[in-house]
């Protein structure tokens, strides 16, 4: 018997496969067994540091070698596959690559998650926007000027004068012919001949045809890890649905504070704090059924643009303590079943912000209990006492059923204080809540909850003992 329980103890190292990660049908993931609220950093530069500060997941695309580290710590990593998952290019030579790559590694025990490329369908568009609407106009009207022939010089300004205007009208097509033929007025070939946006949605399908296809390929070699898919925060739902096909779980990156006209990271109207909990919407609504993970701000935008003012370094600062809170809060209160960090490795070390981060994941960390337990199936609306604002967002709430009792995850997405009430809680009247972090506290009353909360503020009330 002693043997039996030391082989039992060690069965993950020894199947062969290492960790498993499958779905529970209500979207959260369950890692060896377990039902896992996932917690990850894109950054794996201090990995004990990003245990002690909560993170489970650690991306090590690039370092599969760390994967022995995470295991040592009861971490796992997660590994992008890179191009070789788009089979719609070189199919036998990717295919073969990626065979060898999930024969190396699915049997680590750390090993949890791939990953295909980063925002696959939005670089289809951002790439050609880029070279159309930038640099080539920038190359054109420099070897326009160099010219000695003035009357061409003058005929082809005119041109490129006439595509630029095509351009901000959206005949993309007409303004991209028209540059090209810029280039063969010079006598040159277009650096980059063919490459546009005109043809995107064509380049998009290929690729999102080959991710699928490699998608599968994958799948069938590699049965107990998912694949997940980062979206930028752009592109429409059908497109977004296509390339979720290739998935199992789908999310995307926002960052989103503070609010800035410098910054055109989102493109929804609501451009607030609160536009992640928009985007959370997004993603499910292009996977239904499947997972969301959505990848927050490690990062403030000043510390990834070079040359900025010192007034524009001020604007641009790292989130706040509480921005950050609300964030990942937000996400989970529209469904999210993980969260992942983007941009810490631009934070130099010892900073406040990672400590403020960190207070965040560590939190987040110490609820585990409640963020991997399923959803209640309590039904609640929200009321507001009467105040100056629309509040065409408000309070969000997300029942959560640990045991017997009903923790109540509570979010204001509204810019300015509310005081809300919680209805149709008739079953809960008389249970007494409190937050894990004011120790304000109310009862239910009459099937109702009433408290205050501040803007962008978020409340995890816990049921009395």
């Amino acid at each position: 018997m002693r043997w039996l329980i030391v082989v039992l103890s060690i069965g993950i190292s020894l199947n062969g496969f290492g960790a498993t990660c499958v779905f529970d049908k209500d979207r959260m993931a369950v890692v060896n067994g377990q039902r896992t609220f996932i917690v990850g950093l894109y950054d794996p530069g201090d990995i004990p540091g990003a245990h002690e500060a909560g993170f489970n997941l650690i991306n090590v695309t690039g370092k599969p070698e760390l994967l022995k580290t995470l295991a040592d710590l009861g971490m796992w990593g997660w590994v992008n596959t890179g191009g070789w998952i788009d089979l719609s290019v070189d199919p036998e030579k990717r295919a073969e690559a990626m065979s060898a790559m999930v024969t190396k590694l699915q049997a680590e025990p750390a090993m949890l998650v791939w990953e295909v490329p980063d925002e696959a369908l939005w670089n289809c568009w951002y790439g050609p926007m880029g070279w159309r609407n930038g640099e080539e106009p920038r190359q054109l009207r420099k070897e326009i000027d160099a010219l000695a022939d003035k009357a061409l010089a003058e005929s082809l300004s005119k041109d490129l004068a006439e595509s630029r205007r095509l351009w901000s009208a959206g005949d993309y097509a007409a303004s991209e012919a028209l540059a090209d033929g810029l280039w063969k007025g010079m006598g040159k070939e277009s650096p980059n001949p063919g490459y546009g946006i005109s043809n995107a949605p064509e380049r998009a399908a290929k690729m999102c045809a080959g991710m699928v296809e490699g998608y599968q390929k994958l799948r069938s070699l590699d049965q107990n890890h998912p694949v997940w898919m980062n979206h930028a925060p752009r592109n429409q739902i059908a497109q977004l649905a296509a390339f979720g096909k290739a998935a199992d779980a789908a999310g995307c990156d926002i960052y989103p504070a503070p609010f800035s006209t410098k910054v055109g990271h989102s493109d929804l109207l609501n451009r607030t704090i609160s536009s992640v909990g928009a985007y959370t919407d997004r993603m499910q609504e292009s996977i239904p059924g499947k997972p969301v993970w959505m990848v927050l701000q490690g990062f403030g935008w000043a510390d990834i643009q070079e040359g900025l003012s010192e007034a524009d370094k001020k604007e641009l600062r790292r989130p706040t303590y509480a921005e950050s809170r609300f964030m990942a809060f937000d996400a989970i209160v529209h469904g999210a079943r993980g969260i992942l960090y983007w941009g810490t490795f631009a934070v130099e070390k010892g900073a406040p912000f990672w400590a403020d981060l960190t207070k965040v994941t560590q939190e987040l960390r110490d609820l585990h209990p409640v963020l991997s337990a399923p959803d209640a199936t309590l039904k609640t609306d929200v009321t507001f006492k009467e105040t100056w604002g629309s509040v065409d967002r408000g309070v969000r709430v997300l029942p959560k059923k640990v045991g017997d009792k009903v923790w109540l995850l509570v979010v204001n997405e509204w810019s300015e204080p509310l005081t809300y009430t919680i209805s149709r809680l008739k079953k809960l009247n008389g249970a007494v809540y409190t937050d894990t972090v004011t120790g304000e506290s109310a009862t239910v009353e009459k099937g109702g909850l009433r408290l205050m909360i501040g803007p962008y503020a978020v409340q995890v009330l816990k049921p009395k003992d």
